[in-house]
C-alpha cells in the first residue's frame, strides 16, 4: 500500500507544478490487444490474449516532451500451448487489473518513445490447473503490482496513433515468497485517439 500513496503524492507534487506552469494538455482514448505471460509458472510465450482500454492525459512539456498518466482496464495472466512441460500445474491465469502508469515521451517526426512505471491493483483474477479445475481461490497472489512500461508510437495522423508498448512486473505476483517468483511481462498493441 506504501507504493500506491508513492505513486499518487508524485502524481499529486507532478500536477501541481504543471498547473502553476499553465502547461497545455491533450487527451486521448486508449484501446487495444495485450499479449501475456507469466515467468516462473513454467507456460512458455506470449499466449495469453486479452485487451486494455481507458483514457490518458498527456501534459505537454515542450514541442518534444511530454508526460503523461492514464488510467486503464487490463487483462494479463498465461496460457498453456502444446508446447509446455507436462510438470506445469496451470491450464491457465488470468488477472483483472486497474492500471495507473506515469510515462515521459519524447516525441520526433511522426513517432513518439515512452518509458515508465505503473501501478496494478487487482479486481478479479482465475487461475485453473491442468486437469480443468478452477484453483482460484488457493492462489495468494498479490493485489498490488508495480511495472515498469516501454513503448513506441507512430502518429497516422493529427487524432490517430498506434501504440506497442512492453511492460514487465518490478513486484512478485505471488504474495507468499515461498510460493516462487511469478513475474508477468505483457506487449499492448493500442490505438489511441487524441480528443
Amino acid at each position: 500500500m506504501n507504493n500506491l500513496r508513492l505513486i499518487f503524492f508524485l502524481s499529486f507534487l507532478l500536477s501541481t507544478a504543471l498547473v502553476t506552469a499553465q502547461q497545455r494538455f491533450e487527451g486521448s482514448l486508449v484501446g487495444g490487444v495485450v499479449l501475456a505471460q507469466i515467468d516462473g509458472d513454467l507456460l512458455a510465450g506470449y499466449n495469453k490474449f486479452g485487451f486494455q482500454a481507458g483514457a490518458r492525459v498527456n501534459t505537454l512539456l515542450s514541442e518534444r516532451w511530454a508526460f503523461g498518466i492514464e488510467l486503464l482496464y487490463s487483462q494479463h495472466g498465461s496460457s498453456r500451448t502444446l508446447n509446455d512441460p507436462a510438470g506445469a500445474s496451470f491450464d491457465k491465469i488470468r488477472l483483472n487489473l486497474v492500471e495507473v502508469p506515469l510515462m515521459i515521451y519524447f516525441r520526433d517526426w511522426k513517432f513518439q518513445v515512452g518509458a515508465g512505471l505503473s501501478y496494478g491493483r487487482l479486481i478479479s483474477t482465475e487461475a485453473i490447473d491442468v486437469f480443468g479445475n478452477d484453483i482460484s481461490d488457493n492462489q495468494n497472489f498479490r493485489d498490488d503490482l508495480i511495472q515498469y512500461n516501454l513503448g513506441v508510437a507512430f502518429q497516422f495522423t493529427e487524432d490517430w496513433a498506434l501504440d506497442v508498448r512492453w511492460s514487465k512486473y518490478i513486484t512478485n505476483l505471488q504474495a507468499d515468497p515461498t510460493a516462487g517468483t511469478f513475474l508477468g511481462k505483457h506487449i499492448a498493441v493500442r490505438g489511441i485517439y487524441t480528443l
